[in-house]
């Protein structure tokens, strides 16, 4: 017998057929293990994506507004949280109990939730804004069978927790956090957030999990005004009683700092969020603007306070056809102060035309007047003084009192402040900083000097003036005791839309500052076309001293009269 040799063909093809098995094996994992690789290191992120979609969903919600400000943090305008309440409908297990459950707590009809619930495909709200008790009812069930399907997403509401005041300068912003008018628009980049997107998952009942590792980043600014809500609250209070007393379409009431131009009160009524009067509204302002012409006459020394005017027997024909009365007095002659005492239209005129339309119409240049003051207000005004080589005789001699130019509230009280400060004009300031989440504020009222519109002597001169008119001419009932006041009454007829002036409608105003020897506060009152005839003596100057006299109170300014004795009235 032979023994058949271990190499033999058989053998080897027993083992190569095991290894080639082996290699057949290994084949499948070793794809699979290739596979794996290729898609953890190359397809990595497009996986990770999908899962998180599959698990997470990025849902929009409203972002923190900044707050709206007074000059002393007082909040005028905020954003709190709240919640708006919506319906999944595909997770809804019970229709009927779910839609008695959110009729009962919100109070809604359920007709229109079932209205809403048929025209939607899925989601729908089913009221915004919820009140916090109901946010409270919802929330407890969230996890129960009644409430699968039910949503509570988060947005923020815009609250002014002293009501209507300041709410014409502050303005308005909508649900999608953007400012719709007033500071809210003006500065709304610096007050908003974009809508954000917060990752959040949702549980198998349908209840939304927000992502709590998230963190949110708060880059809003708050923004500060130069208003003072107390004084703007007094200022608000003395014009609605004044509008209310003499039936006027709109009042305005100002108040600023003489020495920086800060406006601390800012009025109109009624009130609409974002339109200011103080800034939009422009008129003739008549006798008020006695002020300017008679101190550009002085200060161009082209009349002295001594001077007497004649008074042309209080009929003055200024052309051919055009006459100019005086029918509050009897005399031949007034002097400077006698002329803004009475109000005469014939002095001021006189005085006009005396300084000449190119020296009147830069003058008037100079006080601010035609030129918006750049306080940026929206729908600010620039008002409107004609080029002075149109004017004719007439013109000038009716500029002198307050006719044929169109001003607003703001270039006025700015301009008798630039005489209250010594002769300066100064920039008028609205916005007092803007403090930024990193830390960071922007200091945006700084005293600025424009230009200087009168010598000091002139404003010292003025001043006195302004005075007599207040303790012995028209401005009588703005006199407060202990008090030097000086200013001036306005009263102008308006402009018909038939053409000419209507004798029945008329503007009321009156400007001053007080005290006079070291003015603190600038303060102008305008009535628009009361229904019952009336004076700015009368009708405005009243207001002016009922703001005055609480915000001296409120500052504690001490009296300037020599001989005040404490208890007297006047």
């Amino acid at each position: 017998m032979f023994k058949r040799p271990l190499s033999s063909p058989d053998v080897f093809n027993v083992k190569s057929r095991m290894k080639i098995a082996v290699r057949l094996i290994l084949i499948a994992p070793l794809l699979i293990f290739c596979k794996l690789f290729y898609m953890q290191t190359f397809q990595h992120d497009e996986f990770s994506s999908k899962a998180e979609r599959a698990i997470y969903n990025y849902l929009a919600e409203d972002r923190l507004r900044g707050k709206i400000l007074d000059v002393n943090g007082r909040e005028l305008a905020e954003s709190v949280r709240t919640h708006s309440c919506g319906v999944n409908k595909r997770y809804v297990k019970d229709k009927n109990k779910t839609i008695a459950f959110l009729s009962e707590t919100l109070g809604i009809p359920k007709s229109r939730i079932l209205e809403k619930w048929n025209r939607a495909s899925n989601f729908f709200f089913v009221a915004k804004k919820i009140k916090p008790d109901n946010y409270i009812k919802i929330s407890q069930i969230l996890r129960t069978t009644l409430g699968q399907g039910l949503e509570l997403t988060p947005e923020y509401e815009r609250i002014h927790p002293y009501g209507q005041s300041a709410l014409d300068i502050v303005g308005a912003a909508n649900s999608k956090n953007l400012g719709l008018s007033g500071v809210e628009q003006m500065f709304n980049r610096e007050l908003s957030q974009d809508i954000s997107k917060k990752r959040a998952k949702r549980a198998r009942r349908g209840e939304i999990i927000y992502d709590r590792k998230l963190k949110e980043e708060l880059s809003v600014a708050n923004v500060y005004l130069t208003i003072d809500e107390v004084a703007q609250f007094y200022a608000e209070t003395a014009l609605k009683r004044a509008v209310d007393s003499v039936g006027a379409e709109h009042g305005i009431a100002l108040v600023q700092e003489p020495q920086t131009g800060k406006i601390l009160a800012a009025a109109s009524y009624p009130v609409k969020d974002g339109q200011s009067l103080a800034f939009q509204f422009t008129y003739e302002p008549g006798s008020t603007f006695k002020t300017i012409a008679v101190s550009s006459a002085l200060d161009a020394g082209v009349v002295s306070v001594t001077d007497s005017i004649d008074m042309e027997g209080r009929r003055w024909e200024v052309a051919r056809g055009v006459v100019v009365r005086d029918n509050q007095h009897k005399k031949d002659f007034l002097s400077i102060p006698e002329i803004m005492q009475l109000s005469s239209n014939i002095g001021a005129g006189k005085i006009a035309v005396e300084l000449g339309a190119k020296n009147l119409f830069y003058y008037i240049k100079a006080f601010g007047f035609g030129t918006k003051t750049d306080i940026n207000f929206n729908g600010e005004s620039k008002g409107n003084v004609p080029p002075y080589n149109k004017w004719t005789k007439v013109d000038t001699a009716t500029k002198g009192y307050g006719y044929g130019v169109a001003v607003t509230p703001i270039q006025l009280i700015n301009a008798y402040s630039a005489v209250a400060n010594g002769g300066v004009l100064m920039q008028p300031h609205l916005i007092d900083r803007i403090e930024y989440a990193g830390g960071k504020v922007e200091k945006l009222s700084k005293p600025v000097k424009i230009r200087r519109v009168l010598r000091e002597e002139t404003s010292q001169t003025m001043i006195k003036v302004l005075e007599s008119v207040v303790e012995a001419g028209s401005g009588k009932r703005a006199r407060i005791t202990g008090y030097n006041v000086a200013g001036k009454t306005g009263t102008a007829e308006k402009l018909s839309k038939e053409g000419g002036y209507a004798k029945r409608s008329h503007i009321a105003s009156f400007c001053g500052f007080v005290p006079a020897s070291d003015p603190q506060f600038t303060i102008l009152v305008v009535l628009d076309n009361p229904a019952k005839y009336t004076f700015g003596g009368t009708a405005a100057a009243p207001a002016f001293k009922e703001i005055a006299e609480r915000l001296l109170a409120l500052k504690g300014v001490p009296p300037d009269q020599l001989d005040f004795e404490p208890g007297t009235k006047i």
